[in-house]
Order: structure tokens, then sequence, then C-alpha cells
């Protein structure tokens, strides 16, 4: 009786005691099931952002992942299918490796892997991209860097020389002059005095009409010529991947300092006349930046005849506040207006040969910004490099002037250029030069910046063959 009493004890003692272990066992596989799907999630999402792509790092110093992976289809599920893929190696790592195992204790496995949220470089006009520069030259260069550019627009406006009407005024001075000769003319017999007398004006408008290119560079025959087909190009495709732009946390930067802070970077990353960069699709990056150009001549051709414009409006505007140079200007005018018997024309005439005589000098200071020299924004009598002797010779005399000067370089012009235009169109180009850049490199030929990401949000599906199933949500992005 008593060993039977023991039996009956021990039999119901020990059932209480295998529910207690099973129940222990099954909460401690559920724990296990979480915490490993958990850090198989976060293993997955760092191996995603892992594969950024190593050309736009080389070249660029930015981290985005090309969702393409070499191929010419970018698509999100390419993204969900490596987080997936990740997912399971390491849910399963015993089939891809050699490991010896006896029982899966969790037979974890992802199903499905969704995108909740991307940023794509090319999101709300390229804030993703500019977000990424502008932290770069923050960590590179500090708070404390602030552009020389956002200086010199503000000077270029306030002086007025961007809305300059020079030309204007040259072009109506010349065509009244020009219409009171001819009437003059037809008035007078074939023994006038006046009929073959050319104005200093009309030997430099035969400059004009040469090409500024070819007066500004002291080698023209050495200018890059490349043509590259922009159609392809990000800012002329008319369908864009889109992503869901920026993270909540994160702001695009503006104002002045993150915009200078970002023409910083471009001026950095993009080669320019003078200051190539190697391997480049485009020889004049910030030049294309600006103009947006095809060809490198015409980007080139275009930036050169925007700071002359500025050029001849604030050499124009000096010239005609020096007494002695309007003094020496209305001496040549006096003389042809009398040789023509219009005596009224001498003020017009006066303004036509300040004109030239700017222009003349604007060309000059071209020479001297493409010799990578510096010219100084508003001339003074000791600036000033050509004598009323060289007005009419001055193309023979372009390499003659004073090196060392303070004042805007070519590259200042750039600046100034790049902060005063619509930071939208900045972008959209900048990622054109980053594509065609890219696109040169081998296996990237289908490159494209609006399939690049930076920062993802991603949903998992997760289902144990022991009859669990989980959702995890991870963001991961790079700071």
């Amino acid at each position: 009786m008593k060993c039977g009493y023991i039996t009956v004890y021990l039999s119901l003692v020990t059932g209480v005691l295998l529910s207690l272990i099973l129940t222990v066992v099954e909460g401690v596989r559920l724990h296990t099931m979480r915490a490993q799907t958990e850090c198989v999630m976060d293993m997955a999402m760092d191996s995603a952002l892992a594969e950024y792509h190593r050309e736009m790092l080389s070249q660029y110093d930015l981290f985005f992942v090309d969702i393409s992976y070499g191929s010419s289809s970018p698509t999100f599920a390419n993204v969900e299918e490596h987080i997936r893929g990740y997912m399971n190696m390491n849910f399963q790592p015993f089939e891809v490796f050699d490991i010896p195992v006896g029982k899966d204790l969790t037979a974890l496995n992802a199903n499905g892997v969704e995108l909740l949220q991307a940023a794509v470089a090319s999101d709300d006009g390229g804030a993703v991209l500019k977000r990424q520069a502008v932290d770069y030259i923050k960590n590179r260069w500090g708070l404390s860097y602030l552009n020389q550019a956002a200086v010199n627009a503000e000077v270029l406006e306030r002086r007025g020389y961007l809305d300059s009407d020079v030309e204007q005024r040259r072009t109506e001075t010349e065509r009244q002059v020009k219409e009171r000769i001819l009437q003059k003319q037809q008035e007078e017999d074939e023994d006038w005095e006046g009929r073959n007398v050319e104005l200093p004006s009309d030997v430099v408008n035969q400059a004009r009409g040469e090409g500024i290119l070819g007066l500004a560079s002291s080698r023209p025959g050495e200018l890059s010529r490349t043509s590259i087909p922009v159609q392809t190009l990000l800012s002329h495709r008319s369908s864009l991947i889109q992503g869901t732009g920026l993270p909540e946390e994160k702001t695009k930067p503006s104002g002045i300092s993150g915009n200078c802070l970002f023409l910083k970077y471009v001026m950095e990353k993009c080669g320019f006349y003078g200051e190539e960069k190697e391997h480049a699709a485009f020889s004049y990056q910030v030049e294309y930046i600006l103009e947006g150009d095809g060809n490198d001549l015409n980007n080139l051709r275009a930036v050169a005849n925007k700071i002359l414009l500025v050029r001849e409006a604030a050499n124009a505007a000096y010239l005609f506040s020096d007494s002695a140079r309007r003094e020496q200007a209305r001496g040549t005018a006096l003389l042809i207006s009398s040789v023509l018997g219009l005596p009224e024309l001498t003020e017009p005439v006066t303004a036509l040969i300040l004109f030239a005589w700017a222009y003349a000098e604007s060309v000059r200071d071209l020479r001297i910004l493409f010799d990578g020299e510096k010219v100084p924004l508003v001339k003074t009598a000791e600036s000033w490099n050509t004598p009323y002797s060289q007005l009419l010779t001055f193309r023979g005399h372009l390499s003659e002037y004073t090196k060392g000067q303070s004042g805007m370089s070519y590259q200042d012009y750039l600046g100034a250029f790049l902060y005063l235009q619509q930071e939208e169109t900045t972008l959209k180009r900048l990622m054109d030069v980053m594509e065609a850049d890219i696109r040169m490199t081998p296996g990237n030929e289908n490159f494209r910046m609006d399939g690049c990401v930076d920062a993802i949000t991603a949903q998992a599906a997760v289902e144990s063959g022991y009859g669990r199933s989980f959702q995890i949500t991870r963001t991961y992005q790079y700071e």
C-alpha cells in the first residue's frame, strides 16, 4: 500500500511539472522567435544599406543604394527581395553554409517584405540629395563655412550689373548716330569728306562677331567640344521614380547657410574651365549646371557671355564716371563730328567710344579670368588695363595685363551665378552630371539618380513552422 501511494503521488506531480516545463519551453521559444526576428531584421536592413553604390561614394562622397543593382530596371521590389533574402539567410544559415545543426527550434521564415517608405535622391526636386550633400560639407568643413558666392551675388545684384541695360543703350545710341550719318550722306554729294569716316566703335564691333571664346581663351583650339545626348539624363526624362521624400525627422537644408553649403559641395565635386575633373563626361560640369546644353563649348560660351555682360556694365559705369578718360573719348568724338559736319553727334559718338572701350576692357577681363587670375569688380585708374591708344588694336594686347590683382576669379563668378540660379534647376542638372559620370564606369551604363535611395522603412511578415507569425517594421537611413 505504501509503494502504491507514492506512485500515484508522483504521477500527479509529474503531470503538473510537465505542464509547467512545456509552458516555460514554449514561452522561451516565443520570446526567442521575437528576439531572433528583431535581430535578423536589423541585420537585413544593415546589409541592404551596406550595398551602397561604390561609384557614388568614390566620386561624390554620397551614400545611396542603387535599386536597379546594376540592371536596367530600378524598382523598389528589388530592395524588398534583397531584404527578404538577407533575413532568410540569417534565419536558416545551415541552408547556405555547412553548419551542423540538430533541431531548428524556431523554424522562422520571412514570407514577404514591403517598403513602406523610401527616400529617392530626386524626390522633392532633389531635396534628398541636397540633404546628404550639405551634411557632407558640414562634416568636412563645419558649420562656420560661408560661401563667398552669396556675398558676390549680393554685390552684383545691388550694383545692378546683372540687369544692366548697357547693350541696349549702346545699340540705341549706335542706331541714332548711324541714321543721322546716313541722312547727312544722302544730303551731300559724292565728295563729302565724311563719306568714308569709320567710327572707333565700328572697329570694336567687328570683334563682337568673332565669338567671345576665341578672344577670352589664349588657346581656343584646346577647348573641349564634347557633346552628350542629354535627352537620356534626369532633367530631360518625363517620368521619374517617385519615393516618399525626406524622412519626417529630416528637413531640407535652406536659407543662406544651407544654400552656401550646398554650393560649396557643387564647386568642390564638379569640374569647370581651368579645373576640369578627370574622367568626367562633361569637361565643364559647372558650366553645364548653369546652362544645360549638351555641348561643352556651348556651355562655356554662354557663361563667358554672361560674365562679359557683367564686366561691360561695370566697366562702362567706371568710364562714364572717369572725367579724364571721358575727355579722351570726347576729343576723338569732336574730331569725327567735325569731319562729318554734325557737331550735334559729339556726345553720342563720345558715348559710343566709351561703350567700345568698355567692351575692349571687358574682353581683356575675360582673358584674365580664363588665365586663372582675378579682376576687381569695380575698376580704378590703377587697375584699368586697356589704354586708349590700344582701343583699335586691343585684340593684339589681350595678354598684357597686371597679374596678381585682387577681386573676383572665374570660379567666383560661377559661384555667384549658381547662387542666383533657381535651386531646383541646379539640383536636377547636378544629378545629370552625376548620371553622366557614373554611366562611364563599368557595369553602370543604365545608372539613374531617381533609382537611388538613402532611407527606407520596411515591414516584414515572418512565420514559424510552429504556428507563430510576426510583423516587424524598421526604419534605416544613412546619417
